[in-house]
């Protein structure tokens, strides 16, 4: 067996070393990259957790509105029948009155100034079993104008019963009105906080918004990038990457309706097609989104840029192969991509189909 010569020997301990430096910078960069992609995937998921606190929030809220909506209607409703029973309280009063006045009248008439008439009606009688009929029959007309006036008191009273539970009811909803205003500040100033610590969980890094920013910048104006097309002529959106992070279809309880692909924040993306941008600035969930009508009922739906990642505006006719704007991390969103969908007859399909 021949000695390994010292030079051999320390050229294999040079290059052993030179193995093991590679072998640690891999796993510092390996690590760096899950650790980022960790933080990013719990900024999703941070966001999203919020997203639906808002969510259910806003529907307390609509809830709360609507029930002081119908309560408001009860109140009002309420205030007509109370004016209504007002009414028909004064008017039996006069009737009572009426009444009263005219029994008062008829009494004095018959039994203090002995009215003739009176006594015409009682001597006018045939024999003694006529004149007690027609002593009786003026007795009932007496009798009946008092139970008229009895029964017109009844109702007074049973009006003012029912008033009295009217006004209860009309002080329970005031106070339920004051109550649901109540929750409905305490709603306002909580999906406030919430959608301040949705902004805040969904700001991007400062060193992204520098990299967005510095592509802004770069960008000059209208510019093209030649990309592989597809099926017809719709072309690849992202020129310098075909990685897909997410595909169309099932994403564990959910569903994707597009694809995400994976780029470095700040990569120029490009319209698929020619159209006009339909939608370009902040949505819900994206973050970001540019909206692009091809005709024909077709549609391109561009995600998850910044604010400052957008080189379009609604209103704006693009080309094929037009930037349009640069990759962002913005949004629900788990890393750096761009998120593709695609919409014909009203519908997502999958993007591959035009795509491919």
């Amino acid at each position: 067996m021949r000695p390994i010569r010292k030079g051999v020997k320390a050229g294999m301990s040079n290059k052993g070393n030179q193995w093991t430096a590679c072998l640690l910078a891999g796993l510092l960069l390996t690590t760096a990259l899950q650790g980022t992609a960790l933080a990013a995937e719990q900024k999703g998921e941070q966001a999203e957790k919020i997203q639906q606190e808002i969510t259910q929030v806003d529907k307390e809220l609509q809830d709360t509105l609507q029930t002081m909506q119908d309560l408001e209607a009860e109140l009002t409703a309420g205030m007509k029948e109370k004016e209504k029973m007002k009414g028909e309280i004064a008017a039996l009063e006069q009737r009572i009155e009426k009444h009263r006045e005219k029994l008062k009248e008829r009494v004095k008439v018959m039994y203090e100034k002995g009215d003739v008439s009176f006594w015409e009606v009682l001597f006018q009688a045939t024999d003694f079993s006529d004149f007690l009929e027609r002593l009786q029959m003026l007795s009932m007309i007496v009798e009946q104008d008092q139970e008229l006036i009895d029964q017109l008191r009844a109702d007074q009273e049973q009006l003012k019963v029912t008033k009295a539970k009217l006004d209860a009811q009309q002080k329970a909803r005031r106070a339920k009105q004051e109550e649901l205003r109540k929750t409905e500040q305490d709603l306002q100033a909580k999906a406030k906080n919430l959608k301040g610590d949705l902004a805040e969980a969904l700001a991007a890094p400062a060193e992204d918004q520098m990299v967005v920013e510095q592509a802004y910048q770069n960008y000059t104006g209208p510019q093209f990038i030649q990309s592989v097309a597809g099926n017809g002529s719709y072309a690849w959106p992202v020129p310098s990457s075909f990685a897909i992070s997410s595909g169309y279809g099932m994403r564990g309880s959910e569903f994707h309706k597009g694809i995400d692909i994976s780029a470095p924040i700040g990569t120029p993306f490009v319209a698929v097609a020619d159209g006009v941008v339909v939608q370009a600035g902040s949505a819900s969930g994206y973050g970001h989104w540019i909206v692009i009508d091809h005709g024909g009922g077709v549609t391109s739906v561009y995600g998850h840029m910044y604010g400052n990642g957008i080189y379009v505006s609604t209103g704006q006719t693009v080309r094929q192969g037009q930037v349009i704007g640069a990759t962002g991390n913005d949004g629900y969103s788990t890393g750096p991509h761009l998120h593709l969908s695609m919409q014909s007859g009203g519908g997502y399909v999958n993007p591959l189909a035009f795509l491919q």
